[in-house]
């Protein structure tokens, strides 16, 4: 697909994120893309804010995701492979390189090839125990401040972007990022037992976390809050829905409260079956919910449930047709998953989670060149 394409954060991602009609097409979307995937259709590789912002402008976006808060330090501590955002790590304040040691020493995460012959290594996080498993060693963990955390990466991007071009940081992970380091056994045990430990580092966790969310939102180049927190498997939630509704929807609202008196966005990220919560989603004032996971949700189902005033982004799956199937295979599905979610707007499409390594560079080709192409409003065969 020759045609540029500019980007359009306001009238065209904004306008669908809020719900607010249709924009002049269906906007793309993607919580990260591997590195070698960009790099790929950029020609060059991507080592600066400028080559990032270039990838995601040429590619048709209109934002650039960029990881930020406590999950930097826990990611960097478990995995080896790019969560295909743009990332600074080399400007570590000492109290963050000391958590980040803290939490090294103190895991062993499982290291496996992945299955896609890129000589790289997938890591995964460990099933057993964190690097926080007891009152001690919460007690030990040294908390940097959030403002040591190195947030010009934001600005940089920000003065990078051209015209039309938005950021919005993944930031505010509160479950994740407490089920990361107890690990996701101890984690469990803990929760369901609404343990001391468990109580103690949640609260810990929210008021770190809701402080990056203001010090990113005190930046004017913050366009939204994208919080990335994993809340289900295929067939159902985590944990029980009672305790997310005592221990962390209370912290969701006052991230909430904070975008909406910025009069920005706030996204949920959440693998798995959430639709128990769907509706204590759309109470909290979520504006968009990702990516409605194919494995285990209906997306028409969903739309039924939340009403049309919450956008959906999603949902093609990342197994089949991305992953598995043929560049055929990924037109034909996009092309049907465009014609029946993006009439009435209130829709972004995106993968059915990320664009990891695995998927061939093809088929990714495939999906943004169909999307790009049948996007169009108004969309026709609807």
């Amino acid at each position: 697909m020759d045609e540029p394409i500019q980007p359009d954060f306001q009238g065209r991602l904004l306008k669908a994120i809020f719900c607010r009609g249709e924009p002049d097409r269906v906007p793309l979307v993607e919580a990260g893309i591997d590195l070698s995937i960009k790099e790929r259709f950029l020609g060059r590789p991507i080592a600066t804010p400028f080559d990032e912002v270039a990838f995601w402008t040429e590619a048709g976006y209109d934002f650039v995701p960029l990881s930020a808060g406590l999950r930097t330090i826990i990611d960097a501590a478990i995995h080896q492979e790019s969560s295909g955002r743009f990332e600074s790590r080399d400007a570590d304040s000492d109290r963050v390189a000391a958590a980040k040691r803290f939490a090294i020493a103190r895991l062993s995460p499982q290291h496996l090839t992945t299955r896609k012959d890129v000589g790289g290594v997938r890591t995964w996080a460990p099933e057993g125990k964190g690097f926080i498993t007891s009152l001690d060693d919460l007690a030990a963990f040294p908390w940097p401040d959030p403002a040591d955390l190195d947030l010009s990466t934001l600005e940089s991007i920000g003065s990078a972007a051209p015209t039309g071009l938005g950021v919005i940081p993944f930031a505010g992970a509160i479950f994740s990022s407490v089920m990361l380091m107890m690990g996701v056994e101890t984690s469990m045990l803990e929760m369901a037992h609404e343990s001391r430990l468990f109580q103690s580092l949640i609260a810990q966790v929210a008021e770190f976390q809701l402080e990056v969310v203001r010090l990113l939102l005190s930046s004017p180049a913050t366009g939204g809050i994208w919080i990335n927190d994993d809340l289900g498997h295929k067939t159902g939630l985590l944990v029980n829905p009672r305790l997310l509704r005592k221990h962390l929807f209370p912290h969701y609202r006052v991230i909430r409260d904070l975008t909406a008196s910025r009069e920005v966005p706030l996204l949920l990220h959440s693998d798995g079956r959430i639709t128990e919560i769907l509706p204590d989603l759309v109470d909290l004032g979520f504006n968009a919910i990702h990516p409605i996971d194919p494995n285990g949700m209906d997306i028409e189902e969903t739309r039924q449930t939340v009403g049309p005033n919450v956008c959906l982004i999603g949902n093609l799956s990342l197994g089949q047709p991305l992953g598995l199937g043929t560049p055929a295979e990924v037109a034909a599905e996009t092309e049907a998953l465009v014609r029946k979610m993006a009439p009435g707007g209130a829709y972004c499409f995106s993968s059915g989670n990320s664009i990891p390594d695995y998927v061939p560079y093809e088929n990714w080709l495939a999906m943004r060149d169909t999307a790009l192409r049948v996007g169009r409003y108004p969309i026709q065969g609807a």
